[in-house]
């Protein structure tokens, strides 16, 4: 279940890179920052009743989760299993000039486990906002953007943004990519 949702996470990456290439007839910026966690917890107890799974993490603190009914074959989880779970964020940020094709929209994907599997969840979400520049003060380093309801934001620009490639009527799209894969595992013999 894994091996799955870190090629998602690259696959979603390289599509707003590729689109980006290919929707730009001028070289405009773009970052991409990116954040992964992984973490195994061991099941403590189970309250089927209530869907409580009491856990103890890596650092020996104990807590408790409520697992949903999106939770297939939950009546499968036994103290001792193991609990993996692995989290995967990434911001794309492309600056489009102005007139650029519109980007794709917004995106999300959710499997769970086979019945008769041990219980398992992954998703992939992605959301996108995309903002028109209508100002730009290159001494400051901040730029103010108009969102999509009208509104607008004055915002500070890093150090690392090359200002000298972006202009006024410039789109800003914002990407936010979230996979989440959590897989429950008998425990070792």
């Amino acid at each position: 279940m894994f091996t799955r949702v870190p090629a998602l996470l690259l696959l979603a990456s390289a599509v707003q890179f590729v689109a980006a290439a290919e929707t730009t007839t001028e070289l405009k910026p773009m970052r991409i920052i990116a954040n992964a966690v992984r973490a195994q917890a061991i099941v403590e107890a189970v309250n089927p009743a209530t869907r409580e799974v009491k856990l103890i993490g890596a650092d020996n603190r104990r807590f408790t989760v409520v697992a949903d009914e999106q939770v297939r074959n939950f009546d499968q989880i036994r103290p001792r299993d193991r609990v993996n779970v692995e989290y995967l964020e990434s911001v794309a940020i492309t600056v489009l000039p102005a007139g650029a094709a519109a980007p794709p929209a917004a995106a999300s994907e959710v499997e769970v486990a086979p019945s008769g599997d041990k219980p398992g969840i992954e998703g992939v979400e992605v959301a996108e906002i995309t903002a028109t520049i209508a100002s730009i003060d290159r001494e400051s380093r901040t730029a103010t953007l108009v969102l999509p309801d009208g509104e607008a934001r004055t915002v500070r620009v890093g150090e690392e943004a090359r200002l000298d490639l972006v202009d006024v009527g410039d789109r800003v799209r914002v990407t936010t990519t979230r996979a989440i894969a959590i897989a429950v595992t008998p425990p070792p013999d």
